[in-house]
């Protein structure tokens, strides 16, 4: 086990709610989010996937490095707002280069992702040099400096060049925060509760986001089949809603005892990076998935809408029971609903997707997940498989 992972003898962070302002923040970049997924509206192909993910990482760990710096300083503090105001306009960048982020707007790409993480570098530094600094001096500027010059750098240089200072831009932070002990001091003064709250209210403007991905295509497609395919979607964002405020939200809430008791580094960036960004991803997938559904609802999907539905769904759900997983239940308790879900979603939707027209197969959808959430999360059921 590396330190990052071991509990430390950190003071634990003073607790605080969520204000307007970082909801504010939160939906724009919502936005960012979004509009990377639009290019998966569609036939979507494997390198149209591929390419979400790749151009979603840095901007989902920029936004985590503002959370995490917020939390630190305070949410009323007026550094850390006018940190967040000037970050945004350089999401805002990553999100208008990113329908050619990978080809033409790559520079513009790479300078947003300069923009961002060197927003939050002046706090850092200026904490760094106090006599009750979080981390030495050199951690800021190597986790903060070193990837906000790569990115730009990288604007200036052509193909496989650019591409690879990204990925050694990505690894140094991903390395410095996950090997050997990293940033586990500032992590000690955290306040876990804001951390798990801020994820949370996030995900409820991606899923909501994902309704008006639905009422703004029905819009532009008002026939009688189009409306059923948007309700049918409302009806699975909805029942996916509840699956995660019923499974996934009670394990990450656990993070707030184990992080008084042990305050698990690991814990807490497992909880506020990884497994969110596969749960969001999975969410904006969907979202793609069933705006295709509503926008032509009387042919079959697509096989890249299909694909996406079916996977998305898949992403959602492994990132539900990884959470779980992680705060505290044992094997036996998801074994109880998580497989049953991947044969319902792949084994069965997969299928059906290939026959039925794109409304059907998403109200078939609506009907697996939610019987699925009904069946497994009654008493009775649970008491009889597992705690």
């Amino acid at each position: 086990m590396s330190n990052a992972t071991r509990p430390g003898p950190v003071s634990r962070g003073q607790e605080h709610r969520a204000n307007w302002f970082e909801l504010f923040f939160d939906l724009v970049f919502v936005a960012t989010l979004y509009v990377m997924a639009h290019e998966l509206h569609g036939d979507p192909s494997l390198a149209d996937f591929g390419a979400f993910l790749v151009l979603f990482f840095p901007a989902w760990w920029g936004w985590v490095n503002l959370m995490m710096t917020v939390n630190v300083f305070g949410p009323t503090n007026p550094r850390a707002l006018v940190m967040l105001v000037a970050a945004m306009p350089g999401f805002g960048l990553m999100a208008a280069a990113s329908p050619e982020g990978l080809g033409d707007r790559a520079w513009a790409y790479a300078l947003g992702a300069a923009w961002v993480r060197l927003a939050y570098l002046p706090l850092w530094w200026a904490r760094a040099r106090r006599a009750d600094a979080l981390l030495p001096a050199w951690q800021p500027l190597l986790y903060g400096l070193l990837p906000g010059v790569l990115w730009a750098a990288s604007a200036a240089v052509p193909g496989a060049v650019r591409f690879t200072l990204w990925a050694v831009a990505v690894g140094v932070e991903i390395l410095l925060l996950t090997v050997g002990g990293g940033l586990s001091g500032a992590f000690g003064a955290m306040s876990a509760g804001h951390l798990v709250e801020r994820v949370g209210l996030f995900v409820v403007i991606a899923l909501g986001e994902s309704v008006l991905t639905g009422v703004t295509t029905l819009a532009d497609s008002f026939t009688l089949a189009s409306g059923t395919a948007a309700l049918a979607g409302f009806a699975t964002i909805t029942i996916l809603a509840g699956d995660y405020y019923l499974r996934g939200s009670p394990s990450a809430a656990r993070i707030l005892d184990l992080a008084e008791r042990t305050q698990a580094a690991g814990t807490i960036r497992d909880s506020v990076i990884y497994l969110p960004f596969l749960l969001l991803s999975g969410i904006a997938v969907i979202a793609a998935a069933l705006g295709t559904a509503v926008a032509e609802p009387r042919h079959t999907l697509p096989p890249g809408a299909l694909w996406a539905l079916c996977g998305g769904l898949l992403a959602f759900h492994t990132a539900n029971a990884a959470l779980s997983l992680r705060f505290g239940d044992r094997p036996r308790a998801l074994a109880s609903w998580y497989p049953l879900c991947l044969v319902l979603n792949l084994g069965v939707l997969y299928p059906v997707g290939l026959v039925l027209t794109a409304w059907a197969t998403v109200a078939v959808a609506a009907l697996l997940n939610g019987g699925h959430l009904w069946f497994t999360s009654r008493p009775r059921w649970r008491r009889r498989r597992g705690p």
